[in-house]
């Protein structure tokens, strides 16, 4: 019998060695055998840390598919949720856990099965489709909460090459707008053009409304921009540059300049080039913004890729759907 596989989602290292110790340790007891993954590829059952941003939010995404079966960490009871796994981790919980879950594994049909008979996997461009529907309701939302605006937008902001015109670039329905100049100073060292303004484009919403994207100066001394473009947005995307000397302190800065915004909305953070620089990696930039009570949601982000710059924004609508915003900045926590 083949083993299952469960996989992690925002876990932390040591807990996913401990829980394969106890799997190892323990293997006699199991009415089956497991294996523990961080790649959730193929896996039978997820589980979600319920203190990680960036796992909630994938769970809240697909808690209710059939396959794989969403399993939820957390401190806390979870009323409704069929499959809670006690923090901390016990070899004495997880055991009987585990035997239970192999036995609804084994009757659950497999992704493939649930599909409709025929029917082809969910293609990017309806992902993307669906994502713009669920844009119309955050964007409906927010104007009828303040009747005198006059357009909704997102604002990508950053670090200089931290990859906001391409992030715009990759999802725009137009061709961007860009008012870029040639860089003079040690902006040049990163890249030969800079933006002094702003990036322009524009998302047609099922609806018809126009959703505008603005990217703002990564160049500090053009702040005073990007908070004359953050008024009435919706949210705000922030890409950090993981090459540059200190960006954890950037990811500060930040916060700091669009506080207001993100106090009234939220916010996602894409970290790029990580392929240049691993480090810092995701788990610092998580515990930095808990330290400050801002436990948005991070990822590791190539603006070239539209799957990935279409995740940031699906982060950001689920915590606009949710209206986590408020119970993050109030608590620190989701």
């Amino acid at each position: 019998m083949e083993p299952l596989q469960i996989s992690t989602e925002g876990m932390t290292e040591a807990e996913g060695m401990l829980l394969s110790m106890i799997l190892s340790f323990a293997s006699d007891q199991l009415t089956r055998a497991w294996t523990v993954k961080s790649n959730g590829e193929h896996a039978d059952a997820v589980i979600y840390d319920m203190t990680n941003p960036r796992a909630k939010l994938a769970w809240e995404r697909n808690h209710s598919l059939p396959s794989p079966v969403s399993v939820a960490l957390s401190e806390e009871p979870m009323p409704g949720v069929p499959w809670v796994l006690e923090r901390p981790i016990r070899t004495h919980k997880v055991i009987p856990f585990l035997n239970d879950l192999s036995a609804r594994i084994a009757q659950a049909p497999s992704r493939s099965e649930s599909l409709e008979y025929g029917a082809p996997a969910s293609s990017s461009t309806d992902s993307f489709t669906d994502l713009k529907t669920r844009l119309t309701g955050v964007a409906s939302q927010r104007l009828a909460q303040v009747p005198d605006l006059h357009e909704v937008k997102l604002i990508i902001a950053g670090s200089v090459a931290g990859g906001k015109t391409t992030a715009i670039k990759t999802i725009s329905d137009i061709v961007p707008i860009r008012t870029d100049v040639k860089a003079s100073d040690h902006v040049a060292r990163l890249k030969s053009h800079t933006t002094v303004a702003m990036d322009y484009g524009e998302l047609s919403l099922p609806d018809g409304q126009k959703l505008r994207l603005y990217g703002t100066p990564g160049q500090r001394r053009y702040d005073f921009m990007s908070k004359i473009l953050c008024r009435g947005a919706l949210g705000l995307v922030v890409l950090i540059d993981n090459r540059l000397k200190d960006p954890l302190a950037e990811l500060e800065y930040y916060n700091y300049v669009f506080a207001d915004l993100i106090n009234e909305s939220a916010m996602v953070i894409g970290v790029t080039h990580r392929d240049e620089a691993p480090e810092p990696g995701l788990a610092k930039y998580e515990r930095y913004l808990q330290v400050f009570q801002k436990p948005w949601p991070v990822f590791t982000v190539d603006p070239r890729n539209k799957s990935d710059v279409m995740a940031l924004l699906d982060a950001l609508v689920t915590m606009l759907e949710h209206g986590r915003r408020h119970h993050a900045v109030e608590t620190g926590r989701y």
